[in-house]
């Protein structure tokens, strides 16, 4: 099931955000790379890959990725544009003093993000399960 987000949390994300552009095939986040900032897709399909070359998902507009951001310093996969790809960049260190200044708003974005994170966590183990088992 796909929440719409509301109003506040849409512009808050997008003042708080860069924007970005990526050409197809382009890398936006590297594995290992220290994790500082989570993403919003705008337009676009990006997938996720381990970097054995394992694709773990395929995102389109209104994703977010990046976001094991808040639980690891360090990037856990690769994220490549399949598309030319618009995504919006929200650093965590803005996104915290934001939460600060809008607990309400940050709240209701966290509770989305954990959301995200356990189902994905969930889709990507049983992948890995089923990767494992041969």
């Amino acid at each position: 099931m796909h929440h719409h987000r509301n109003c506040d949390e849409i512009a808050a994300i997008v003042k708080l955000s860069t924007t970005r552009h990526y050409t197809a095939g382009q890398r936006i986040v590297a594995a290992c790379e220290p994790a500082n900032s989570l993403f919003f897709l705008r337009s676009g399909m990006v997938s996720v890959k381990l970097r054995s070359g394992v694709r773990l998902a395929s995102l389109g507009p209104g994703m977010e990725f990046g976001e094991m951001a808040i639980l690891e310093r360090s990037r856990s996969a690769d994220v490549f544009a399949d598309t030319p790809v618009t995504c919006l960049e929200l650093p965590l260190d803005r996104f915290a003093d934001y939460r600060r200044l809008h607990p309400e708003t940050s709240l209701k974005i966290m509770r989305n993000l954990a959301a995200t994170l356990a189902r994905r966590l969930m889709l990507a183990n049983a992948k890995l399960d089923l990767l494992s088992a041969y």
